[in-house]
């Protein structure tokens, strides 16, 4: 898709502001030496009114191009944004159908052993995982889109959850080496659906941006007033110069576009603000013993 370009509007502009200036310039010096050498006399008052208010009119008037442009440069990225949205949406949702209709087809036009329709079949349940994951990720967004947030809270042993996500999503974690090490169990309030989104998002990362160790490490503890929860993985890491891009929208960094191009940017997005809802943070650092990366999230504890 063509990108939309922003340079020739801004010379347009800065040609405009010369140009409404130049006129400005022009027009005092022509009325200053005209009236001098009409009258022979030295400006009075009426001609600097005259002046201030065609000065004050040349300035609104370019006070108004300078608004127009901010407006247009907001709408060229707004227009941007939909045309990346529209391009990550499309790419992210035909890889996984693609790969379900293969697999049906496969099941429907030959006689296969029952050994290989349980692979195909655990095969279609993965890739609708992934299609589920990405429908939760686009709605979680549009939610952040309103001023309420309508999650459900309940109080839930921090433990626990950790037991019940990992059991529940068994399927994404098959070919996983998760390792839990929780050293308190401090109760948190939480909407569960949109934390196990927030739990899921970080594995799936930990998954699609990892080439040789599949390892994710599951650390909590609670410190005063605070829960902690770190995922640890084995993956390509990021960079350090990269830390802040990562959690805005449609922002997916190079390294993680070579090695994984069926992303949407919208999954780090989506944890910060769930976890932001919440009443707490997350921070990205260098993973366990230099490799990888680490996410750790503070959640309040419930007093």
């Amino acid at each position: 898709m063509e990108k939309l370009k922003r340079w020739p509007t801004v010379i347009i502009f800065i040609t405009l502001q010369v140009a409404w200036l130049s006129i400005v310039v022009i027009w005092l010096v022509w009325y200053i030496r005209n009236n001098a050498m009409r009258a022979d006399q030295p400006i009075g008052a009426w001609d600097i009114v005259i002046i201030v208010e065609v000065s004050i009119l040349f300035l609104l008037i370019l006070a108004g191009i300078y608004i127009l442009f901010i407006l247009y440069q907001r709408q060229l990225t707004l227009m941007r944004t939909q045309m990346h949205f529209i391009s990550s949406i499309t790419h992210a949702f035909k890889t996984p159908l693609a790969t379900m209709q293969l697999y049906l087809e496969t099941i429907d036009k030959r006689e296969l052993p029952d050994t290989t329709k349980t692979q195909l079949l655990k095969g279609m349940m993965t890739e609708n995982q992934r299609l589920k994951s990405l429908v939760d990720n686009f709605l979680a967004s549009a939610r952040f889109s309103y001023s309420h947030r309508p999650y459900v809270f309940s109080r839930v042993s921090l433990a626990s959850f950790i037991i019940n996500f990992l059991k529940n999503n068994e399927l994404l974690l098959k070919d996983v080496d998760v390792r839990t090490n929780v050293h308190e169990d401090p109760e948190i309030l939480i909407d569960r659906e949109a934390m196990s989104l927030v739990f899921s998002n970080l594995v799936e990362n930990a998954i699609h941006y990892s080439k040789d160790i599949l390892r994710v490490d599951i650390e909590a503890w609670q410190e005063n007033a605070w829960a902690y929860i770190r995922f640890s993985d084995y993956g390509i890491g990021i960079p350090k110069e990269g830390y802040r891009d990562v959690f805005k929208m449609f922002q997916r960094l190079p390294e993680a576009m070579a090695l994984w191009g069926s992303g949407t940017g919208m999954g780090l997005y989506v944890v910060k603000m769930i976890v932001k809802a919440h009443g707490g943070n997350i921070r990205v650092s260098p993973g366990l013993e230099n490799k990888g990366t680490s996410f750790l999230i503070r959640l309040p504890v419930v007093k």
